[in-house]
């Protein structure tokens, strides 16, 4: 088959969704495939989008290729015969984050650009043949703001993609973008509230100095110095690979995140246990308590007494990271089902 992928992008940001478009690239050429890719530049601001959504609208594949895939918001908008949606978020600033952040001003003028990106959703959207995304929670977006059903396709990591599995030592593992969404503060926070002598590791590079900055104080602050250790820049894959192998576990604990992210993947490919929060969005739909990670509230107290855990009984984490396969098989995350579906 032709298959035509179709996303946007932000120039010089290689983030999960691009390497998402990436992998699939790869599933469907592995597959037999003849597959054209399209990055498509985006600025999300209300003053450059709606020209943006202007032009996207008037980019029209029909009559070339036999499917178009369209990814990362809002790509869905191009024109095609044959167009399915693998919808990973809406622009969340318009949308479920509006109240959130004052990017969108609350003014006539912001209403009318939340107008304009919800009436071009709704209509693109309705021209899919089908409508795909990657997490319950996504699914869940879309019927409330849109009243638009869809089939969740959980997202693997990349076919080749390994991660080394070690002895569980004793430091728990937080590698992420160092911004505010993925509390790496409250990590630190928590491990005032430890009672073991469990360790924690954040690495990541940072576009949001303030945050760092907070971190690395409340270090000091806290008096954390010997337990926890941050890594104030991005990781190799080599390096983030021999840190989560050796780890006890590994953390990912953002606010209403739309899926379970690659970290959490990372964490079953290595076999280790997944410590998440009840606000954490899509991580739930991975993470089941007790059973391949655990589900903490989003208190230090709460992530302290987890930590703990992890640490006191060993064998537990062991038992936990060696069910993270068994999650997987269950929901159904493999390039297989996502090409079968995408195509079918």
């Amino acid at each position: 088959m032709k298959v035509i992928i179709a996303t946007t992008i932000t120039p010089f940001s290689y983030g999960g969704a691009t390497l998402l478009v990436d992998w699939l690239e790869e599933a469907l050429v592995n597959r037999g495939h003849q597959v054209e890719m399209y990055k498509i530049p985006l600025w999300g601001s209300p003053t450059d989008l709606p020209q943006q959504i202007l032009g996207l609208r008037n980019w029209d594949f029909t009559g070339h290729g036999d499917r178009l895939i369209t990814v990362r918001t809002p790509s869905y908008l191009i024109r095609h015969h044959s167009k399915v949606a693998w919808f990973l978020h809406h622009h969340r600033l318009s949308y479920d984050l509006w109240e959130t952040y004052p990017d969108v001003p609350d003014d006539g003028s912001g209403a009318e650009f939340r107008r304009l990106n919800f009436a071009s959703d709704d209509v693109a959207l309705r021209e899919c043949e089908r409508l795909f995304t990657n997490s319950q929670t996504i699914s869940n977006r879309l019927t409330r703001y849109n009243r638009l059903d869809s089939e969740v396709l959980y997202p693997p990591l990349g076919e080749g993609v390994t991660h080394s599995t070690g002895p569980f030592g004793d430091h728990l593992l937080y590698v992420s973008r160092v911004v505010p969404h993925k509390r790496q503060l409250l990590a630190v926070q928590a491990m005032q509230h430890t009672r073991t002598d469990v360790r924690l590791t954040i690495a990541g590079g940072s576009g949001h100095d303030a945050y760092a900055d907070s971190i690395k104080e409340a270090i000091v602050a806290l008096s954390l110095q010997d337990k926890v250790t941050y890594l104030d820049r991005v990781v190799s894959d080599t390096e983030k690979d021999e840190l989560q192998a050796g780890a006890l576990g590994v953390i990912y604990i953002p606010l209403d995140e739309d899926s379970y992210g690659f970290v959490g993947l990372e964490a079953v490919a290595a076999r280790k246990p997944l410590v998440t929060v009840t606000d954490a969005g899509g991580s739930l739909e991975l993470v089941k308590d007790g059973v391949n990670g655990l589900v903490a509230d989003p208190t230090p107290e709460s992530l302290a007494a987890a930590f703990d855990r992890l640490y006191t009984d060993k064998q537990e984490a062991v038992r936990m990271g060696a069910a993270q396969q068994e999650q997987v098989e269950r929901m159904n995350i493999s390039w297989d089902h996502i090409v079968e579906r995408l195509l079918g």
